[in-house]
């Protein structure tokens, strides 16, 4: 009798072992990942605060593709449904004032400046036409609203866009409505570690987000993952077992940046210039990029790395 129970329980263990494999699954057929990996990613755009470039803004995207930089940036609605670059779901902290993005019209926002620069929050449809192709976009999408209704709009503006990207967010819904709706687009599922009110979630809601288990509802092509969080066992299983891309955010320091990229991940950087910039460009700093795009004309070649 005694064999028998042992042997129920092994059989129990294996099932809940296969059903978490399962749960932690990426999407089946890998995209091919090789054109983005020739790319380091600028968080929010190449931005600096100290020369006037704010975060999310038009100069910090034409900067970072002069750079040869992809970049990452945040869309959600304004009032009026306008798709907006904005990371927060208020001004409060880029503009100074207290107010919901999706409270305001697209005109009212535009009232506004970022950090108290010249800068204004971006369409989503002038970010494009700025990048035009010329180097890859990772597109967070905000869980502020309708998820439905943000991924709609965003997409008609996408839809032509001949330029390489792919989506992400925190939001499991989104990726998931990329799973149905578009499935050919190549969607990622961002993560940390979420504790009890992250994201307004309950306990059991952060432990299952984090752990990855919410990837047998939105099959995710890859997880952007916190590095500075990243040792969990459904990360590092996925990685191994499934061959699971994984992008590394936000790397603020260089040599977590060489890790990341020695493990094979997309990077998204930031407060410095990785990659061997300085060898791109003559005195390859910040300001020198920012004097090439102040200069009334401007042929500089776009770069990618190695």
């Amino acid at each position: 009798m005694g064999w028998w129970i042992v042997l129920a329980a092994a059989a129990f263990a294996l099932a809940c072992f296969l059903v978490w494999l399962w749960a932690i699954a990426p999407a089946g057929g890998k995209p091919d990942f090789t054109e983005f990996k020739k790319y380091d990613y600028a968080h929010r755009g190449l931005h600096n605060l100290e020369n006037k470039v704010p975060e999310n803004s038009a100069t910090a995207f034409s900067l970072a593709v002069l750079g040869g930089f992809g970049m990452e940036f945040d869309l959600q609605l304004t009032k009026d449904k306008q798709v907006v670059v904005h990371h927060d779901h208020t001004i409060k902290r880029t503009c100074g004032v207290d107010r919901l993005v999706s409270d305001m019209s697209f005109a009212e926002l535009q009232g506004y400046r970022l950090f108290g620069t010249e800068e204004k929050v971006p369409l989503f449809r002038d970010v494009l036409r700025l990048v035009d192709g010329k180097t890859p976009l990772i597109i967070e999408l905000k869980g502020y609203g309708d998820p439905a209704e943000l991924c709609a709009l965003a997409m008609q503006e996408l839809d032509g866009y001949k330029g390489l990207y792919c989506v992400e967010s925190f939001d499991p819904r989104i990726v998931k409505w990329f799973k149905d709706s578009r499935p050919e687009i190549v969607r990622g599922q961002l993560m940390y570690r979420m504790k009890a009110g992250s994201e307004g979630l309950s306990a059991a809601g952060a432990f299952f987000a984090r752990n990855m288990l919410t990837n047998w509802y939105n099959r995710p092509h890859f997880e952007a993952y916190d590095f500075k969080g990243r040792d969990f066992l459904a990360l590092q299983t996925a990685r191994s077992l499934f061959g699971m891309q994984e992008v590394s955010w936000t790397l603020r320091k260089k040599e977590d940046y060489e890790k990341a990229r020695s493990l094979g991940s997309l990077c998204i950087f930031e407060n410095f210039l990785p990659a061997g910039v300085e060898e791109k460009h003559k005195n390859g700093s910040f300001e020198q990029l920012l004097a090439q795009a102040k200069a009334p004309v401007c042929n500089a070649t776009v770069q990618t790395r190695e």
